[in-house]
């Protein structure tokens, strides 16, 4: 099969792509083996096959996951191969790739995706995790402004060592994606930018010099939450609740069922509960609070510095 060299790298893997990925680093063909590749692939005789109202099917080879309305996926061994639906927006497709479709590459490898964001402070790598809405990336787009380097907006990829245990987190992609309302608070115009979908009020942000681009050690995970509180709290968690936090913010819950894969989960989501402290950081329902949350982090992250000195 002819694959196009255009070479792209996201969450530590190389990627071959005939399939523009305009969101991700390029990459040098140095002539090496790619991760993996990422192809157009006519994938009729999955469908015809398909259960009615199935996402996903997985068995030791290969995942497919259909996308109502976008596209069929299907990911075998080192391969990504994509059938989008009629009509469908390339943009929406391509979200697809560089999320569920990479994350199934990193849990083959033994990495686990989480559906978090990640900074970069003093030279350690916090997740920021949390449901849709909660504030995420605009926490980010906070951080960035106060000079500190983002490594991912929306997946932060883990890996452990198995003999240590020390924890690494891998950069994303140089993107945040963000609502209009945000953009109007740091004073940009929504005009400058592209939507992530067609008729979409968020929209896709490029990072440059404040994206951070190697692997680093992860050293904390705060989840963010909106909550019925008049200022910003936080507060640690326990190793149970860190065990079901790692749990509920993976970013393949379904697909790591069908893959037969939630005890492997489990252990190494037991393993980071106990290798770096959680907390909980619960901001108000309403208001602009992402200067407190980013001092309220900064001042968490450096007492304990500070206390295991």
């Amino acid at each position: 099969m002819e694959h196009s060299k255009r070479m792209y790298t996201a969450y530590g893997l190389r990627l071959a792509s005939e399939i523009e990925l305009p969101e991700l680093l390029t990459a040098i063909d140095d002539g090496s083996e790619p991760d993996a590749w990422i192809t157009y692939a006519d994938l009729s005789s999955y469908v015809a096959n398909w259960e009615p109202d199935r996402r996903n099917w997985a068995d030791e080879e290969q995942v497919l996951i259909y996308v109502p309305g976008v596209a069929y996926y299907r990911v075998v061994f080192n391969l990504i191969e994509v059938m989008p639906l009629k009509d469908v927006d390339p943009r929406q497709s391509r979200l697809y790739i560089v999320g569920a479709c990479c994350s199934v590459l990193l849990v083959r490898r033994g990495i686990v995706p989480m559906h978090a964001g990640g900074v970069v402070i003093d030279g350690k790598a916090y997740a920021i995790l949390g449901d849709c809405g909660a504030g995420k990336s605009t926490l980010g787009a906070a951080f960035m402004e106060a000079g500190y380097k983002l490594l991912s907006d929306d997946i932060v990829a883990v890996a452990m060592n198995e003999k240590t245990n020390e924890l690494t987190a891998y950069p994303g992609y140089p993107q945040q994606k963000l609502w209009r309302q945000s953009l109007e608070y740091f004073q940009r115009e929504a005009s400058d930018y592209r939507s992530i979908l067609q008729d979409y009020d968020k929209y896709a942000v490029p990072i440059t010099d404040l994206f951070h681009k190697e692997p680093i050690p992860l050293a904390g995970i705060f989840e963010l939450e909106k909550a019925d509180v008049p200022q910003v709290r936080i507060h640690p968690l326990t190793p149970l609740q860190r065990v079901q936090l790692f749990r509920y913010h993976s970013f393949l819950d379904r697909v790591l069922k069908e893959m037969k894969l939630e005890q492997w989960l489990f252990t190494f989501g037991t393993k980071v509960a106990l290798a770096i402290p959680f907390y909980q950081l619960k901001r108000p329902s309403t208001g602009y609070t992402a200067p407190e949350l980013v001092s309220e982090i900064l001042h968490t992250v450096r007492e304990r510095e500070m206390i295991s000195l």
